[in-house]
């Protein structure tokens, strides 16, 4: 299409195009004209004429448009015509309802393939409405392999019946692709229903898959990415306090306090797969941090010990389609921790205790938009230590919070300056998400308590180009709690000494150097290796303090690549392969930190 023909010249030229495409076949392919009839469905219609007519239906236009479209195509539906052309058009009010965030969707894309039950696309683009458009987090895994496999069943059946055509390996490329992003994060199949290439006899079969994540980091961060600033004041204030060394550290301590511990960690998984039951995943975990844990707070920087955890459990996860309410992700976990160098003291003290994770999500579509709500619930039964006054022995650890998600899909008028043009044009994002969310974090020490909490709040663009943008502030508190045992009503009391906060600004920019989105279909392959997606990623971060001291106020920059590819020789298993460089410069005590990440991930879940 000429991007500089006026907007009427150009939806025409489009519209040509896509009937161009939709009724041409390529040289030698056996193939029907309309007007030939296969069996008693009428003509063999391609099925991309109704991703072509819902394409025509959307492009350039507002929601209000398209709901004028959708009205169109149910004043074109006609009681006398053949099956195969009722199908194709139940196909695209399916897909019109789906943009507009339809409930009944669903409805429709049944409709299509009980009118045309032969027709392989019509699977296909029911089982992408599964996996690209329900779903709270994660796609409703069970709902979109149902049909993806009935899709190969049925392209299976046409090849039999000499009647597969060129367009039907179309069909089957975007098919198998799909299944494959579906089970990318479930890791190496070690089944082989449901491992690349695909067949139909995966769709009631049971999987398995194995998922092993590796990353190495020097960071002044954690791998959850809590504020290195507050743990640092939070060291300082602690070790400063009347309780510890009842002294202002030296310079030199404070500047010691900064720091970052090489940091290992292996997460393994076993996942078990079956629709009727969902995803079940026995789990295994390593990790080391080096020289990161104070073994006292009376002489703060004099000796760093290793801390080394490591637990085993179990979890389980499942996306359940629940409308006309909403999409509900049930996802926790069961493990047993062992770790040991946490506690002050007693470096060699190994520790065993229960942790109990909660991570429910709920999501449903407001027109064409789509709200999320994720909740957080961690219960740590840290063992309490051993000897001593009973109630300085108590140990605890409870994190609650919640996100709150709104995320426009609705097309935006934009300038045209990908074609050299300041021609304002209507494109729909990847999504425009604005959200707020809060944590609370209170670990139980003896007597005191530490409340952190985080409040924050960001927009996350993803253009219909290449980049996207992340902007996010974050307001990070934390308070000291404690309890005098001595009195003889003891009530709790706000130890203010302790009291920080700080302000976190932070920026990031993503370029997509190779886009999953504009290669539908099973890429090509060299040593079995399809790279599928390479990202250059940019973050910035500034973070100051808003009461308390501000010794490690810090502005932080790097670059990061993601790279995924599928080894489709063993397969089909996604590998994401991630490094990263930053500076961090804590400027109130003129100190710059060199930081480095790196992750090799077989599968992986939250990231």
């Amino acid at each position: 299409m000429i991007a500089w023909a006026p907007r009427r010249v150009r939806q025409v030229l489009g519209r040509l195009a896509l009937l161009a495409l939709t009724w041409s076949a390529p040289a030698g392919a056996k193939s029907l004209t309309p007007g030939e009839v296969e069996g008693e469905n009428g003509p063999r219609l391609n099925p991309f004429e109704c991703h072509g007519r819902y394409e025509a239906a959307t492009g350039n236009r507002t929601m209000a448009q398209v709901r004028v479209e959708l009205e169109k195509k149910f004043d074109q539906l006609a009681e006398k015509e053949p099956a195969s052309v009722s199908a194709m058009k139940y196909c695209v009010i399916a897909r019109l309802k789906q943009r507009l965030g339809g409930s009944d969707a669903g409805e429709w894309f049944e409709k299509a393939i009980a009118t045309d039950p032969a027709e392989p696309g019509y699977e296909l683009f029911f089982g992408m409405y599964w996996s690209m458009a329900r779903g709270a987090r994660a796609p409703v895994v069970e709902l979109a392999e149902t049909h993806l496999y009935l899709a190969l069943d049925k392209l299976e059946e046409l090849r039999k019946a000499g009647l597969y055509r060129d367009y039907h390996q179309t069909v089957e490329d975007w098919t198998k692709k799909r299944l494959l992003v579906l089970y990318q994060q479930d890791g190496q199949p070690l089944l082989p229903w449901k491992a690349y290439e695909q067949t139909g006899a995966g769709r009631l079969a049971p999987g398995a898959f194995a998922s092993a994540q590796l990353r190495l980091s020097r960071d002044t961060r954690d791998f959850f990415y809590n504020s290195e600033m507050r743990t640092f004041t939070g060291e300082k204030l602690f070790a400063q306090s009347d309780v510890r060394a009842d002294r202002a550290l030296t310079d030199r301590e404070t500047w010691d306090l900064a720091r970052a511990p090489l940091r290992g960690q292996l997460d393994t998984r076993l996942r078990l797969r079956h629709n009727f039951i969902g995803a079940v995943d026995l789990l295994y975990s390593a990790h080391q941090s080096k020289s990161a844990q104070i073994e006292s707070f009376y002489m703060p920087t004099s000796n760093l010990v290793d801390v080394n955890v490591a637990h085993l459990g179990a979890g389980y996860e499942r996306v359940i389609p629940l409308y006309p309410l909403f999409d509900l992700r049930l996802a926790g976990n069961y493990k047993r921790i062992e770790r040991s160098g946490a506690t002050e003291f007693l470096p060699e003290l190994r520790e065993q205790f229960d942790s109990f994770e909660l991570k429910p999500s709920f999501s449903r579509f407001v027109g064409s938009d789509k709200i999320t709500l994720d909740l957080t619930y961690v219960n740590m039964n840290i063992t309490d230590l051993p000897g001593g006054v009973p109630e300085q022995a108590l140990r605890e650890k409870i994190i609650r919070g919640g996100k709150l998600e709104y995320a426009l899909y609705s097309p935006l008028t934009m300038p045209a300056f990908p074609f050299g043009s300041g021609e304002p044009y209507r494109a729909a994002t990847r999504g425009w998400a604005f959200y707020v969310g809060a944590l609370q974090d209170d670990e139980t020490y003896g007597v005191r308590r530490v409340v952190r909490r985080d409040l924050y709040g960001g927009t996350r663009f993803d253009s219909p180009a290449r980049w996207a943008l992340q902007l996010q502030g974050t307001y990070y508190q934390s308070r000291t709690i404690f309890v005098d045992p001595n009195q003889a009503a003891p009530q709790e009391r706000t130890d203010t000494t302790q009291n920080f906060a700080s302000a976190r600004a932070t920026a990031i920019y993503q370029y997509r150097l190779l886009d999953p989105d504009r290669t539908p279909g099973v890429g090509d392959s060299a040593l079995g290796f399809a790279p599928d997606m390479l990202n250059l990623v940019i973050p910035v971060h500034w973070e100051a303090a808003v009461e308390g001291p501000n010794d490690y106020e810090n502005v932080r920059g790097g670059a990061e690549l993601w790279f995924k590819f599928f080894q489709q020789g063993i397969g089909g298993t996604a590998f994401l392969l991630t490094v990263g460089y930053d500076a961090q410069y804590f400027y109130n005590l003129g100190k710059t930190m060199h930081l480095f990440n790196a992750g090799l991930r077989m599968g992986w879940g939250d990231l």
